[in-house]
């Protein structure tokens, strides 16, 4: 036990326990001769299935409150990093024998993530749309898995020499301590832009949020940032890590786009005594930086440019991240994840910069998240957009007329469609294409189901149009 409570913050122990067979902070998973943490939630407190637990074997409980139940116990103020470091432990530390890269952003984390993981052949991955791990690829829980995945999934890779791995970190998984005891050896910013307000309240709240992963990083670790966003100085000024910036318009690495076109995206990158030519099937200049991230991190890890060549050039668009759909017909069909006003604008005047004819967009807007955005998408699409299909996405229990008003507030072309329905929505964009167009299909990308009134039912945006060509 003396291990397993190495580095945690201890109020006060109860009760002796020797040895415990495992750890969980689920009750139902609990068996006998347990460490239970009672972790609180954002709707669900620990705390209420201490009971279930000691039913179950739990020898030992993790707690922040004084129990009646007369359990061996820690109290500790606060379980979630208390129980993030107990899991560290318990796994025998292993992030400190790993090169771990952290990914975090707004915009382009999933994208840089599968890029690094492509260019370090020999790695895991976690990310959105998928985990790749030392027994395979995994579907994704969360974007930034919990400390109890997370920490087994570092343990299982290492055992079987793995010693690389690539995590998108989420403002949500730096908040909720999923991090927490995570020896990060390169933090990665991507951009930063409103999103999540629902849950931080403020861009300020989601900034310092985001800036929390930069001040855990030990001063001989290494912070990427894109220095052409505009917080870039925040995040610099937010760490005591050394510091190497990346970007276009300058940075330490700097990258140029030689050729941009619907089938090849082009840079010369330069900086730190290097300079390399990567050709990618990505399309867009927002992938562009995210190219230049991986590409960054890989060139400060003294990494061979052959093998940066070749790992940017494998990666084809991800799951929904300005992902091709092959259609049998002389227009093109984009579906990416961008649900955020700074993510339409790069998704949609990225495809501007490909000279097509027209760019059909078709976006709504998720239920139960922040409203104050949903004008603001309206304004940038209708602006940017030559036709304009506004749609439901995840209403979840919102009534999706209701949120499809709130975009309309921003919108002042006549020229706008308004179909709540996906499906139909998407069958028109593909009804009035012509030869020459975009049809971008924003806001679910890789998702496969839409959240209606506590239910998920089937709906995948690349199976739709499909469905439209057979």
């Amino acid at each position: 036990m003396d291990i397993l409570l190495n580095g945690i913050d201890i109020i006060k122990i109860e009760g002796e326990v020797d040895h415990i067979t495992g750890v969980t902070d689920n009750s139902r998973e609990t068996s006998t001769g347990y460490l239970f943490a009672a972790l609180r939630g954002e709707k669900v407190d620990g705390h209420k299935f201490v009971n279930e637990a000691i039913l179950n074997g739990a020898a030992i409980l993790l707690v922040e409150e004084d129990l009646s139940e007369n359990v061996p116990n820690i109290k500790v103020p606060n379980t979630r990093k208390a129980f993030a470091k107990i899991v560290s432990n318990y796994y025998g530390n292993p992030s400190s024998e790993m090169k771990i890269i952290g990914v975090t952003g707004t915009n382009g984390k999933t994208t840089t993530s599968l890029l690094l993981s492509s260019i370090y052949r020999d790695s895991i991955c976690f990310s959105t749309i998928k985990y790749i791990t030392s027994d395979g690829e995994k579907k994704s829980i969360n974007t930034t898995p919990a400390p109890l995945i997370l920490q087994k999934e570092l343990h299982s890779a290492l055992n079987k020499g793995i010693k690389t791995a690539i995590i998108e970190v989420s403002s949500h998984g730096i908040v909720q301590d999923r991090i927490f005891s995570i020896d990060f050896d390169y933090g990665v910013f991507t951009n930063i832009s409103r999103d999540h307000l629902d849950y931080h309240k403020t861009f300020e709240a989601y900034r310092e949020a985001k800036s929390r992963f930069f001040k855990s990083l030990h001063r001989d670790k290494m912070a990427l940032i894109n220095v052409d966003d505009a917080n870039a100085p925040y995040f610099i000024k937010n760490t005591d890590s050394k510091v190497i910036t990346y970007g276009f318009k300058k940075g330490n690495i700097k990258g140029q786009i030689i050729e941009n076109t619907f089938y090849n995206l082009i840079l010369k990158i330069e900086g730190m005594d290097r300079s390399l030519t990567v050709r990618s099937p990505l399309i867009g200049t927002y992938n562009a930086y995210n190219i230049l991230a991986s590409a960054s991190v890989a060139i400060i890890d003294d990494v061979e440019d052959s093998r940066i060549i070749e790992g940017i050039q494998e990666v084809y668009s991800p799951q929904g991240r300005m992902e091709k759909v092959n259609v049998p017909v002389p227009f093109s069909v984009i579906v990416d994840y961008a649900h955020t006003p700074d993510a339409l604008n790069n998704a949609i005047s990225s495809l501007r910069d490909l000279n097509c004819n027209r760019v059909i967009t078709v976006f709504g807007a998720g239920g139960e998240r922040d409203k104050g955005k949903r004008a603001i998408m309206g304004m940038i699409t209708s602006k940017l957009s030559d036709i304009v299909i506004v749609t439901s996405d995840n209403p979840r229990s919102e009534d999706p007329e209701a949120i499809i008003d709130d975009i309309f507030e921003g919108i002042e072309d006549e020229e706008v469609y308004r179909i709540e329905d996906r499906k139909e929505a998407i069958f028109k964009a593909l009804d009035i294409a012509r030869k020459g167009d975009f049809v971008l299909i924003a806001g679910k990308g890789h998702e496969e189901y839409q959240e209606i009134k506590g239910q998920r039912i089937p709906f995948s945006d690349r199976e739709c149009v499909k469905e439209y060509f057979k």
